[in-house]
């Protein structure tokens, strides 16, 4: 098998880097996965492994950056980019090029993964992308409701986020950082005034790809019609926002292509749980992706 480090352009511009791995006789399917936030395709423990299981079962797998990698990158003449400066909807031109690059190489079928604020991503384009005919099947590691996990902080801070943001706006200053540079759900990120208002503004598209909160109406998961996988630690319903119990039933019962399936003492990036982890995917693909 090779590991190559490769890379691509976007439509608008900017270059990402992602890591593929192909066995020695490549077949048609390729899963592609999709990092959390300020992530990348070499942060989680779990790439190794689940790298070696997806080329166990003769499959390719392309670890990818995408433009919510690093924090704040403002750079005159490109795209703001950085997790501080993305917007929610332009997944679907990072997703759309590196399926691009799958297609170029040969690849016929994609399975998209994605970890994390990646979840929401891959369900996001799996209904609205440009190539999500091409796409097999999806895998949510770490499902998450992020505009969820964001309602609880500004009341816990007592600040109002959304005010300064806007105003940061009006003042015509979208690249400015909240003056909290926890304001992005009290994580160790500081967030734009653009950014906070595309993700947390009530009714955006962030806010509608993964409802757990409301327990019921989950309506862009429910038009998918290939199998979806969700697996989730039994440390994570701060990024649920629900019970995860409830969030995986609430999954399995508005879609009928998916299942859920929880790993005990797990945190949010399966640290320590790798080789399980990689264990419930590969019996997910053999059972519904590669038959």
């Amino acid at each position: 098998m090779t590991y190559p480090i490769v890379n691509v352009t976007t439509s608008d511009g900017l270059l990402f880097h992602g890591l593929l791995t192909e066995p020695e006789h490549p077949m048609e399917t390729i899963i592609i996965h999709t990092h959390g936030t300020s992530g990348s395709f070499y942060w989680n423990s779990f790439y190794k492994s689940l790298t070696e299981s997806a080329i166990s079962l003769g499959l390719s797998y392309l670890a990818t950056n995408n433009r919510g990698s690093s924090i704040y990158e403002l750079e005159e003449g490109f795209v703001p980019h950085g997790a501080a400066l993305e917007h929610f909807e332009d997944c679907l031109l990072d997703i759309d090029v590196w399926i691009e690059f799958a297609l170029s190489r040969g690849y016929k079928k994609v399975i998209l993964e994605g970890h994390s604020f990646g979840t929401e991503k891959v369900v996001y384009y799996a209904t609205k992308g440009k190539y999500k005919s091409v796409v097999t099947a999806i895998i949510l590691l770490g499902f998450s409701d992020s505009f969820a996990t964001q309602t609880r902080y500004p009341e816990k801070a007592q600040k109002e986020y959304m005010y300064e943001a806007q105003q940061l706006l009006r003042d015509g200053k979208p690249y400015q950082l909240l003056t909290d540079l926890r304001a992005q759900a009290g994580s160790t990120l500081p967030v734009s005034a653009a950014t906070y208002v595309n993700f947390f503004i009530p009714g955006s598209e962030l806010s509608n790809t993964l409802p757990l909160r409301n327990g019921k109406k989950l309506l862009l998961l429910r038009d998918i019609q290939i199998p979806i996988l969700g697996v989730i630690g039994d440390q994570n319903d701060e990024y649920t926002h629900i019970p995860i119990r409830d969030a995986m039933a609430l999954i399995e019962s508005e879609n009928k292509q998916a299942e859920t399936h929880q790993i005990n003492n797990s945190n949010h990036g399966f640290e320590g749980k790798e080789t399980e982890l990689a264990a419930v995917i590969a019996d997910f693909l053999k059972r519904r992706v590669l038959h």
